[in-house]
């Protein structure tokens, strides 16, 4: 099982380094920015699998010739009362070390998400308490009396859309209905919850580049998924007009937890709306193609004694 391993590690290298770097400076993902996100998506499940994985395997590589065997060989002597089983000092020391990993991949996760609940639960509550509705009814817009132009969201189950009225005196009505429909598509599709992962992945291992080229690339990604939600029915250009107003007004920081129009990457999505490209239906094949690949190549490892 030592060459699974060894290939493991090697695939978790490749992706979390120059793999991740080659698709953060990719062109094409913003003809196809939804390709891109489900690739980033295996490319971090993959990676992730491949290295938790890997240790798993070595540290039980004692108790079977294949990983799922070993396993299953592992939890039935535990099971049996049998802790330590056939592993030896060696191996018990190397699955305490693959367990720590997984506990502290998990742990960094759940911390991530409990800052950001915490900090959208603070900033909801403060918004109720200063903001009032922007049209009759109650589940709408919240308007804030602040001369900085800015709209953002609140994503959860209590969700909440702001904006400024510095943000109502800079925009048109069309620009105004871009934004929010910009803004209810990150609601609607719980952008939130799909960048979490890659934020906890770069607060795992930020001595590393690759999971931070990861994280601002897939911000800029979901952006983009929202800004041709929010175009549907819409001309492209009102919304560029509305995201180069908003980020040439230096509405660029956002509370904690909240998501902005004009926030990751505003200018360049203001040249990709205004430049419209068409679909490359070939670059979307490949992607999800490599998606299934990638998440295959690591499970197929550990389950089966292929190598």
């Amino acid at each position: 099982m030592l060459v699974t391993v060894i290939g493991l590690w090697a695939l978790a290298f490749v992706l979390i380094a120059p793999a991740a770097h080659a698709l953060a400076a990719a062109t094409w993902v913003q003809r196809e920015p939804r390709a891109a996100l489900v690739l980033w998506q295996a490319l971090g499940l993959a990676s992730g699998l491949a290295l938790v994985g890997g240790a798993l395997a070595l540290a039980l590589a004692p108790m079977g010739d294949t990983f799922s065997h070993a396993l299953t060989n592992y939890v039935q002597a535990v099971r049996a009362g049998d802790v330590v089983a056939k592993l030896g000092p060696v191996h018990g020391v190397l699955l305490i070390l693959a367990l720590s990993l997984l506990a502290w991949l998990c742990g960094v996760t759940a911390r991530r998400a409990w800052n950001m609940l915490r900090a959208r639960w603070h900033h909801r509550a403060l918004v109720d308490l200063v903001t009032t509705p922007l049209d009759s009814t109650e589940e709408g817009p919240r308007l804030l009396t602040h001369p900085t132009p800015a709209a953002y969201c609140l994503p959860g189950t209590s969700s909440r859309i702001v904006i400024t009225t510095g943000a109502l005196e800079l925009l048109d009505e069309d620009e105004l209905d871009a934004v929010l429909a910009h803004e209810r598509a990150h609601l609607g599709e719980r952008h939130d919850l799909v960048t979490l992962p890659f934020t906890a992945w770069a607060s795992a291992f930020p001595m590393l580049s690759g999971p931070r080229a990861a994280q601002v690339a897939v911000a800029e990604l979901i952006e983009m998924i929202a800004d041709d939600r929010a175009c549907q029915g819409r001309d492209r250009h009102t919304l560029a007009a509305a995201l180069a107003r908003l980020a040439l007004s230096r509405a660029q920081e956002v509370p904690e937890g909240a998501m902005a129009a004009a926030h990751a990457g505003a200018l360049s999505r203001v040249q990709r709306l205004l430049n419209e490209q068409a679909p490359a239906p070939q670059a979307r094949a490949v992607a999800y193609i490599s998606a299934v690949a990638l998440l295959a190549i690591p499970t197929v490892a550990l389950l089966f004694p292929v190598l």
